[in-house]
This record gives C-alpha cells, sequence and structure tokens, in this order.
C-alpha cells in the first residue's frame, strides 16, 4: 500500500513537472524577454534573425527550429538537442554546446557559414557518430568518428 502511494506520488510530480516545460510561442516569448529558457521545447520556432547573445538553453529542445541569421554568440546550449536545424548565417562563436545533440548533421558541410570561433563542443554528438572531445592544444575540432 506504501508502495502504491509512492508510485502514485511519483507520477504526479512527473505530470507536473512536464506540464511546467514552456513550449513553442510561450517559450519563444519568454526566450526572447529573458534571455533564459532552459529545458524549453522549441521545436519548430521561429527564431531567424534575432539577438540571443548569452541566452541560456541548456537542455531546450530545438529541433526543427529555424536559427537563419540568429546571434547566438556566448549563449549556453549545454545538453540541447538541436535536430534538422537551419544555422545558416548563425553565429554560435564562444557558445557552450558541450553534450549537445546534433546527430542529424554533418560536421564537415554544416559550419561552412556559421560562426563558430570559441565555440566548445566536448561531448556534442554529430551525424555518422561522430563525437567531439576536449579542444585540442594545436587547432582543430577535437572531433573523430566513434
Amino acid at each position: 500500500m506504501k508502495y502504491a502511494a509512492l508510485v502514485a506520488a511519483y507520477i504526479c510530480l512527473s505530470l507536473n513537472a512536464y506540464a511546467d516545460t514552456l513550449q513553442g510561442e510561450a517559450a519563444r516569448n519568454q526566450l526572447l524577454e529573458t534571455g533564459q529558457c532552459p529545458a524549453c521545447d522549441l521545436r519548430g520556432v521561429d527564431l531567424s534573425g534575432q539577438e540571443l547573445v548569452g541566452a541560456n538553453l541548456a537542455g531546450a529542445d530545438l529541433s526543427g527550429a529555424n536559427l537563419t541569421n540568429t546571434n547566438l554568440r556566448g549563449a549556453n546550449l549545454h545538453g540541447a538537442t538541436m535536430l534538422k536545424l537551419n544555422l545558416s548565417d548563425t553565429a554560435l562563436s564562444g557558445a557552450n554546446l558541450k553534450q549537445a545533440d546534433l546527430s542529424d548533421i554533418d560536421i564537415d558541410l554544416v559550419f561552412e557559414d556559421v560562426e563558430i570561433i570559441g565555440t566548445q563542443f566536448e561531448g556534442a554528438r554529430f551525424k555518422y557518430g561522430v563525437v567531439c572531445g576536449p579542444s585540442p592544444d594545436k587547432g582543430g575540432w577535437g572531433c573523430q568518428h566513434m
């Protein structure tokens, strides 16, 4: 009986936590107003042309979002899910993409038009099983096929 009550309480807490996750336009509005939207559901949201310097998007789901011409310099994208993105002319210099899931993006092709100087990629996952380690001392990506 006590076990069943604990399970029921856990389920209720889990559902409440999920309900508290900002989604869609509400998440977009919070991000644009405060620069803070960790763990938000921003799937498919249009963020093109936005100034999001230093934004906190740690753990956010940005899958399918339009980030064309978006300024994400110094943004915290640690652990973010970033699948099926449009990153054309996006500025990511100094951003934290550690542990980010970019697993449908070919690292050799996508960053041709993206500003990435000083971007942290340690633990980021890309297409074809490419995973990034710490940045090498003598330049380069520090990424390899696993």
